[in-house]
């Protein structure tokens, strides 16, 4: 077993967990450089609440630069600054995989993967090509270099996997896939259109169970259509299809930017992946009744400050917080987790898949639960501090907001007076919003 967790953390840099700034925090009486610390508390507070073996945060600010090349600017500094946050706090142990440029132009992020190099080695696939070139399937032996330099061990890869006998730290994650069947060289698949963000594949080497994880990471474009047929082209990575091999696991995670509660967008989009005789992966993340309470059970977005509300109308865990905000209305399931065992030492299936919900606590154990939602395995206490009318946070069990409205599980008659002020103050939904819109997915494969 393998634990796996993922964030999209919204527009993540140096900013987000370390910024200098003795500006005032908008919404709070802190400054930025207080605000970032908190932040980056609260995500060093989520990751070791249940410690993964691998942390795939999605969004990563890139600077600019050749596609494929590695990120610089403050997604550099900052994806560094994390893993500095997290060997304090988990061990020297804890490696990050160099991220690479995905896409092209103003659409252009990385992904930073993280990993415990105690239990997994990183085997690529590709190499380091050095300096500011592109990543490429040849091992040049390069080794990284300047500030990304000892975020990966030179350790070799063991016997018995992928690029044996080579040192991790001159290997590199993929950003680009072909088909020979495409008719225009290079065969290149695009996800969907030229320029878009290409999925980030990165690959371990599971010693404790003889068996390799292929894991892809990927953050869509927003567009609905482009959401759609860009989730579709996975199915077309073989890689992670026709390639995955009898000790290999497929993990595929992401913000696809397609709502499960459209079947017009998710059908399309998933049926490729998911489907016996396609690729033939099992979605973790699926559809509830398109009603509340139902669909809070399975919203991985999170509206903005100015729009979130703690009012018992929609009901428990979903409230007036989950869903996503006017201006993006329509995305709120979008984040999920696919995997496929390829037999034998794979393992699997997968299991414990959690919607981390920082706000309410996970898992959703709160009665009455509606028939048909996945409630989720792992114990998240809430983030928030002072809940509106309630107990102290911190608890070891999925918290409603308080007082109980008339269903029985929490929420706050709508127009309370001071209940929305108190909700969205700093110290409870304020923090948690502007660390990210998204809410992390941890999974055992």
């Amino acid at each position: 077993m393998a634990r796996v967790l993922y964030w999209n953390i919204q527009q993540f840099g140096l900013n987000k967990i370390n910024n200098p700034s003795r500006k005032r925090q908008r919404g709070s009486s802190i400054n930025l450089a207080q605000a970032s610390a908190e932040r980056a508390q609260y995500i060093i507070d989520t990751l070791t609440t249940q410690v993964p073996d691998i942390f795939v945060v999605v969004e990563t600010s890139t600077g600019a630069g050749a596609e494929g090349a590695l990120i610089t600017a403050g997604g550099e500094s900052g994806s560094q600054d994390l893993l500095v946050k997290i060997r304090t706090a988990l061990g020297a142990n804890w490696m990050l995989v160099p991220a690479l440029r995905l896409g092209a132009g103003g659409v252009q992020e990385g992904i930073s993967v993280y990993y415990n190099s105690a239990n997994l080695n990183f085997t690529g696939p590709w190499g380091n090509q050095g300096a500011a070139l592109p990543s490429a399937a040849a091992i040049a032996g390069i080794a990284y270099g300047g500030t990304w330099a000892g975020c990966l061990p030179a350790t070799l890869v063991p016997l018995g996997a992928p690029n044996a006998g080579v040192a991790s730290n001159v290997l590199s994650g993929q950003w680009m896939y072909t088909v020979p069947a495409l008719p225009a060289a290079p065969n290149r698949i695009n996800f969907p259109g030229v320029g878009n963000r290409s999925p980030f594949l990165t690959t371990f080497w599971d010693a404790a169970n003889a068996r390799h994880i292929k894991l892809l990471s990927f953050h869509a474009s927003p567009h609905y259509q482009a959401a759609i047929d860009g989730t579709d082209q996975i199915s077309n990575i073989q890689e992670m299809t026709v390639n995955l091999g009898a000790n290999e696991v497929g993990v595929i995670v992401g913000d696809f930017n397609v709502n499960l509660l459209n079947p017009a967008a998710a059908t399309p989009a998933y049926a490729n992946l998911i489907n016996v005789g396609g690729a033939d992966y099992t979605r973790q993340i699926n559809p509830t009744v398109n009603t509340w309470p139902e669909k809070g059970y399975i919203a991985t977005h999170i509206k903005r400050g100015n729009q979130a509300k703690p009012w018992y109308t929609n009901g428990y865990p979903g409230y007036e917080y989950a869903g996503s905000s006017a201006n993006f209305a329509g995305y709120d399931s979008i984040d999920n987790i696919l995997t496929r065992y390829g037999g034998g030492a794979a393992g699997g299936p997968a299991t414990n898949i959690t919607i981390v919900n920082r706000v309410t606590g996970s898992p959703y154990n709160i009665a009455p639960i509606p028939a048909g939602v996945p409630t989720g395995n792992y114990v998240y206490p809430t983030g928030m501090t002072q809940i509106v009318g309630g107990a102290l946070a911190g608890l070891p069990s999925a918290l409603p907001l308080p007082p109980n409205g008339p269903t029985g599980v929490g929420g706050i008659a709508p127009g309370t007076v001071g209940g929305l002020s108190s909700f969205k103050g700093w110290s409870n939904y304020g923090h948690i919003r502007s660390t990210s819109d998204h809410l992390a997915l941890i999974i055992d494969i």
